[in-house]
């Protein structure tokens, strides 16, 4: 294996399949953790859970003239459902082909989000839960609806006719929302602008024609899931709710005048244009160990996530508020470890992280001398400096053979072999 082994790209993986199912192996460029490679899937994410009395009705789907085309039962108009979204759009497009399938991809967690416990939860997530996912090479979209209500159906539905109407646009030659979203250069955000506007037109649908907000929906679920429920959630509810803030209608979604934000952090807080705060990180771990060409940043909302597995919501909220930047260093060895580095805006931000993150390990496992166990994990908590913080974690040989040193903002990760 090279000395730096090189990052997975996902500029154009991230927009080749868009979807509503579950977050996977890796969120980043460089294959960290998250809701990002499934190899079908990079931005699926969970839909609601259905509820026993909502079954639906399994009768074939009537394809009318220029309509949607049906391959299997399902308990909703399809053509319906797609008018209703492409006109509040504004403008025409090609219908997709829908594809009713009785399985959908097993829910994944990556190796750096399982480190941090957001994979709790993941073995029950698909009961009863309705999937679907758009494909952009076969302009498809694929849905499971299992016992999922009629509504729940139909919300999914249409969130997913907006990534097929967001594809389509795509495709033509001119600059279009996901031109826009690529230039970010984290896959958080990314992923928060591409499903969370689909949420917002998918909230839009539901209040004028099933009576309920998608948004809150989705929200509720994030703040009242599993781990790994919330680490799925993530990009839907937050980004629901940055689109709703920034827009009066769905026919201004698609605008090159919709102020996209650059970082999770201006998404948590609309009008915040701050930069991430300066940080760079040096590899100097020794030649034997295995590390990425580049180092992902994971975003004030993935932090606010974590802490929130174990912490109350607001807790987790202050523990995040005050974000600069952050990087991950992935090491692979023997087994793998990673060394967190995060940046703060000030001292106090840095000191009220690194103290929720310690109730957050006293939460997860048992605190000894030098840090912390978790199973067979350890976790290590080093202050940089009075701004930076670094999380230290893997096996014990890993997490005491790493150093971490540096001075405003200037980073280095060394180890022994």
């Amino acid at each position: 294996m090279s000395r730096h082994a090189a990052a997975t790209l996902l500029t154009v993986g991230l927009l080749v399949i868009a979807g509503c199912s579950a977050p996977s192996a890796n969120p980043s460029p460089s294959a960290g953790a998250g809701p990002a490679s499934p190899t079908a899937t990079p931005t699926e994410s969970p839909a609601v859970t259905a509820t026993p009395t909502d079954a639906p009705t399994a009768t074939p789907t009537p394809t009318p003239d220029g309509g949607v085309t049906v391959y299997g039962n399902l308990s909703v108009n399809a053509t319906l459902v797609w008018e209703r979204v492409a006109s509040s759009l504004g403008g025409e497009y090609e219908p997709p082909i829908v594809s009713v399938r009785e399985t959908s991809l097993p829910a994944q967690a990556g190796s750096f989000a399982t480190q941090l416990g957001l994979d709790a939860g993941l073995e029950s997530f698909d009961d009863g839960r309705v999937r679907a996912s758009y494909s952009r090479r076969t302009g498809r979209v694929r849905i499971s609806p299992r016992n999922g209500s009629t509504a729940q159906v139909t919300r999914i539905l249409a969130h997913e006719y907006v990534h097929a109407v967001q594809f389509q646009r795509a495709s033509e030659n001119r600059t279009t929302f996901l031109d826009r979203v690529t230039e970010r250069d984290s896959f958080g955000i990314r992923r928060a602008l591409i499903e969370g506007s689909a949420v917002y037109v998918e909230d839009a649908y539901t209040r004028r024609f099933l009576g309920f907000s998608a948004i809150e929906r989705r929200c509720a679920e994030y703040r009242n899931g599993t781990a790994y429920e919330r680490y799925a959630g993530q990009a839907y509810c937050f980004g629901g709710r940055y689109f709703a803030t920034q827009l009066d209608s769905p026919s201004e979604l698609l605008s090159s005048n919709v102020t996209l934000p650059n970082t999770t952090e201006q998404l948590l807080h609309p009008g915040t244009s701050d930069p991430p705060a300066n940080l760079t990180v040096v590899d100097e771990t020794p030649a034997d160990w295995s590390t990425p060409a580049s180092y992902p940043r994971r975003g004030e909302l993935f932090v606010r996530t974590v802490v929130g597995t174990e912490l109350p919501e607001d807790r987790a909220a202050e523990a995040a508020a005050g974000w600069g930047n952050d990087r991950v260093v992935r090491v692979s060895r023997e087994t793998e470890g990673y060394v967190w580095v995060l940046r703060w805006d000030t001292a106090a931000d840095a000191t009220e992280f690194e103290n929720a993150f310690a109730d957050y390990l006293d939460a997860r496992g048992n605190r000894t001398a030098d840090g912390w166990r978790v199973d067979d994990d350890r976790y290590r908590l080093a202050t940089v400096d009075d701004r930076t913080v670094a999380v230290v974690t893997g096996n014990e040989t890993f997490v005491d053979s790493v150093s971490v040193r540096g001075e405003g903002g200037n980073v280095t990760v060394s180890g022994e072999s």
